[in-house]
């Protein structure tokens, strides 16, 4: 993976932390025990949590019980998230499209909050999911958490402004070519700056093509961080639960 790739330069930023603050510990956690009410995972089961932030979610899942790997792009997200490593809950620079070390391995991977949908060429998206299917044992469950892009679509803010520690961040979003953009631009501290995001809105089918090659079967699709039941429409959220057989 190079630099020229956006998610590179953008997701190791101490400004990306800063716009986004306002994702609490408390959201993670009730969501996880959500997923954990719902799957029923035992206490001690091995999880891996791909493309892992600064490690919010991860540190969430090694509360509840869990033997816990994070992994992320970031070297800057996984220098934060080292503050929570413990015992049971250990981090690693990774990318998703790459086999992880310890293949075959794991109870559970989770893939939370939109963290794909970045690349270019769709064959990455196949990638990823081999890579995240290769990660699991037998019997294993991967969890994407992933947004609707027909709601998306339909509820799309096309500028705002949102001031975070004393910043104001310019937003302008748009769809282009079956991708979501989102333009930051702000000044700090005297210096101009500017990212901008891209993610693929893929599709519920093209999801499902994706696990189907990569050997998982569909358990279940939710709508919401209280797992409510999908609603093409209305649901914010695409929440997928899949199976290795």
């Amino acid at each position: 993976m190079g630099k020229q790739d956006w998610f590179s330069n953008w997701f190791d930023s101490p400004y990306y932390h800063i716009l986004y603050a306002k994702r609490d510990e408390a959201e993670a956690a009730n969501f996880i025990r959500a997923l954990q009410h719902k799957l029923q995972i035992p206490t001690g089961a091995k999880v891996l949590d791909a493309a892992c932030g600064n490690g919010r979610h991860a540190k969430t899942l090694e509360e509840v019980g869990f033997s816990v790997q994070g992994f992320d792009l970031s070297p800057s997200n996984i220098r934060q998230a080292n503050v929570f490593a413990s015992q049971n809950l250990t981090f690693f620079v990774h990318d998703i499209r790459q086999a992880v070390p310890e293949q075959g391995s794991f109870d559970v991977v989770f893939n939370f909050f939109t963290s794909f949908g970045y690349f270019d060429d769709k064959a990455d998206n196949a990638k990823s999911f081999q890579a995240f299917a290769a990660a699991l044992k037998q019997g294993g469950i991967l969890v994407v958490d992933f947004l609707n892009p027909t709601y998306i679509r339909a509820n799309l803010v096309p500028e705002e402004i949102i001031t975070r520690g004393g910043i104001q961040f310019h937003i302008k979003r748009w769809e282009e070519n079956a991708f979501l953009y989102k333009s930051i631009s702000f000044v700090d501290q005297g210096h101009s700056y500017h990212f901008e995001e891209k993610v693929e809105l893929i599709s519920k089918l093209d999801f499902e093509a994706y696990a189907r090659e990569a050997g998982l079967s569909l358990l279940d699709l939710a709508g919401d961080y209280q797992l409510a039941t999908f609603d093409s429409k209305q649901s914010p959220r695409m929440i997928f639960f899949w199976v290795k057989k």
